[in-house]
This record gives structure tokens, sequence and C-alpha cells, in this order.
């Protein structure tokens, strides 16, 4: 028992003494001012409009982000931040081939809050605009069908980020993040009205009828990013 004692003394002490020292590392160097970023968003979309591109409810994107801080006092600081995510999908749709290309920006305003010099924790809300390109191969008419359209939206999230590695002084040498959040990204239902490119097909083809598709579900991001 008292061993254990002991040790929970011990790694208490420890604990004390990382937060103490965290506390002691002035707080400015290790907010960024310029902050790049690349990781991987991870959506769940269940509109049922998707089945028809894919064999599942999840839709992964490679993602590129780019901040900078606008306002700093004390521990609170606010940034502009946008995100580019890009991501494909392919499937089968009435025994022929289809895919969906999804372009999505977002960019707006963050809310970031120090908790301890190398920990801050943030949320936003970001205007996103999303381009599909929806295909699907016509096996009788010889064509590619497309549907392509631009909705619009609104990304929440919440999120943390930790510094993995900096400097402790005032350098202005990069510092590494590792970043997560997680929220629901809003965005609006576009028509599925499959068409050839024009000249493409027969003369007044008639378009084949999907649906309509809404990409909105909840979302995980993850990154890794390089501050200045």
């Amino acid at each position: 028992m008292s061993a254990r004692f002991c040790l929970s003394k011990v790694l208490a002490g420890a604990l004390l003494l990382v937060v103490s020292s965290a506390h002691a590392e002035p707080l400015a160097p290790h907010q960024p001012y310029v902050q790049a970023s690349v990781g991987v968003r991870a959506s769940k979309v269940s509109d049922a409009g998707y089945d028809a591109f894919a064999n599942a409810d999840d839709l992964v994107q490679v993602s590129l982000g780019l901040g900078s801080t606008l306002f700093r006092q004390q521990g609170f600081s606010l940034a502009a931040v946008g995100f580019w995510d890009y991501g494909q999908k392919n499937s089968t749709a009435r025994g022929s081939a289809t895919s969906l290309d999804v372009h999505r920006l977002t960019v707006g305003p963050e809310l970031r809050y120090h908790l301890l010099p190398p920990l801050y924790f943030f949320v936003h809300a970001l205007p996103a605009f999303a381009h599909t390109s929806a295909s699907i191969e016509d096996g009788v008419a010889q064509v590619t069908r497309y549907a392509r359209h631009w909705s619009y939206g609104l990304d929440g999230a919440a999120g943390a980020a930790f510094e993995v590695y900096g400097a402790r002084s005032g350098s202005i040498r990069p510092r590494l993040w590792a970043i997560a959040e997680g929220g629901y990204g809003f965005l609006g239902s576009t028509p599925l009205d499959m068409s050839p490119d024009s000249g493409q097909g027969p003369q007044r083809p008639a378009s084949v009828d999907l649906g309509s598709l809404s990409l909105a579900g909840p979302y995980l991001r993850v990154s890794a990013a390089v501050g200045f």
C-alpha cells in the first residue's frame, strides 16, 4: 500500500513539475503567427444519393490548411484559417461504373485558447464551398454522363493542438504541431441529373436522374502542422 502511495506521489510530482515548467515558459513564442498543415479529413455521409458512388458512408479526403493569427490577448488568440479538402469515390449504379470527385474549401475565423504554452484548444465556424463532379458510364449510348455542381454550407468544429517540437526560447525557428478536431459539416443538396458533355452522345440525350446528393455529416480531421 505504501509503495503505491509513494509511486502516486512521484507521478503527481512529475506532472506538477511538467505543468509548472510549461507555465514558466513565455506564451507568445508558442502562439503561431502563421501555420500550415497537412492531414486527413474523414466524414460520414448518410445521404441516400451517396450510395450510387460508395459502398459505405465514409468519405476520406486529403486536407491542406493555412492559418494566420490576427489578434492575441494573454492566452486567447483569433486566427483566420482556411482548408482545402479533396477526395474521390468509385462504385457502380444500375450496373454502370460511377465516380465522384469532391473539392471542399472552408475559410473563416478560429478562436484559440492556450491552456499551456504547448497546448491550445480551438473552435471555429467556417463557411464551406464544395464542388462535386459526379459521373456514370452509359454503356448503351457509349458516353460518360456528368452532374457538376457547387453547394454551400458551414463547418462547425472544436479541437486541440499540441506542440510536439519547438525551441524553449523566443526563437522564430519552426514549431511542429499535432492537431485533431471533430465537428459537423453542413452542405446543401444538389441534383444528380446525369447528362453527357456538349457534343458527346446522341443529339438530344435524355438525362439520367439519380436523385440528389448532400455531403453533410459529422467529420474528424487529424493534421500535422508547422508554425512560425
